[in-house]
């Protein structure tokens, strides 16, 4: 009977360890510059949490957060207790004359980005200041249009 308890407790632990960890997690999103690592404060981004139809949503939540970044270039938010399998993310630059790939909204698996972390724009860093995001983070790299993008943006553009 004992050991029965024992091996009860054992799978019981098992199970809990295996359960998502995304429960009340805290997410930052960040925004450098990928030349110099400099933050981008400012600047807005937009998450949106995506249930899929056979996944129970809270009963209240936001489905599309609106954040600005602070003077470290991080917003943040805390997934719900029902967390999504997927969330979108973006932002929307002040400027027009930055790279990057945020502009688009990223696709990201919440587990793994509770688990590893994401960075997108990872092309538009210098090979000086390495690019890693840490667990529940995403970080969005971008970089200055150099000056000869700068005099063919507005030909681009129109």
């Amino acid at each position: 009977m004992a050991r029965r308890r024992f091996l009860f407790l054992i799978w019981l632990l098992v199970l809990l360890s295996a359960s998502p960890r995304c429960v009340g997690q805290t997410i930052k999103i960040r925004i450098i510059n990928g030349n110099n690592g400099h933050p981008l404060s400012k600047q807005q981004v937009s998450v949106s949490l995506l249930y899929e139809k056979t996944e129970k949503a809270p009963a209240k939540y936001e489905a599309l957060l609106h954040l600005e970044t602070d003077t470290n270039g991080v917003a943040q938010f805390t997934l719900p207790d029902l967390a999504p399998a997927h969330l979108s993310a973006g932002a929307h630059l002040t400027s027009e004359l930055w790279h990057c790939g945020c502009a688009a909204p990223l696709l990201v698996d919440t587990k793994d980005l509770i688990q590893n972390g994401i960075v997108a724009g990872r092309e538009f860093s210098s090979r000086v200041t390495p690019v890693k995001a840490a667990p529940g983070e995403i970080i969005f790299v971008a970089r200055p249009f150099t000056f000869f993008e700068r005099l063919l943006y507005p030909l681009l553009k129109g």
